[in-house]
């Protein structure tokens, strides 16, 4: 891919006012019991479907036969790992908005991916979520819409 990535935005203040992306379904990839569970109340709004994985693989299954307008996923899972679910996901839908989580910073040439993959560090604070899921989501159809 030649599309450069836009800065993440940085650790905001939780008294910046972020637009909230409602009516979104979004996949979460997370292997940690605890945090998929809590992560998933973080994201979860009267207008949003979270679909929570504990795999890849799983997620890929879930992908595969729903439509979604965002996945997050954590880059250290067993098996295949959150970077390799997401080339997967970017093979079968090149302009899927895909946000890795990492407990470090990633140094392996997101940049590169397109301007539809972004990272984030964990922990994060919702605001941080919600605005990198805002500025991803923004003018796109519904998934229904949008799948190829």
């Amino acid at each position: 891919m030649t599309s450069i990535v836009d800065e993440c935005p940085p650790r905001m203040s939780s008294s910046i006012a972020i637009p909230v992306s409602t009516h979104l379904r979004i996949l979460y990839v997370e292997d940690n019991e605890l945090v998929r569970e809590v992560t998933a109340e973080l994201l979860a709004q009267d207008q949003r479907r979270i679909v929570a994985c504990a795999t890849a693989e799983e997620a890929l299954e879930k992908f595969g036969a729903d439509p979604f307008d965002v996945v997050i996923t954590d880059v250290s899972l067993p098996a295949m790992s959150g970077i390799e679910l997401a080339r997967s996901i970017l093979e079968l839908k090149p302009q899927m908005p895909i946000i890795l989580a990492s407990g470090y910073d990633l140094d392996f040439g997101i940049e590169n991916w397109g301007a539809n993959v972004c990272s984030i560090i964990k922990p994060f604070e919702a605001i941080e979520i919600e605005a990198l899921m805002a500025r991803l989501t923004a003018d796109r159809g519904s998934p229904r819409e949008s799948r190829t």
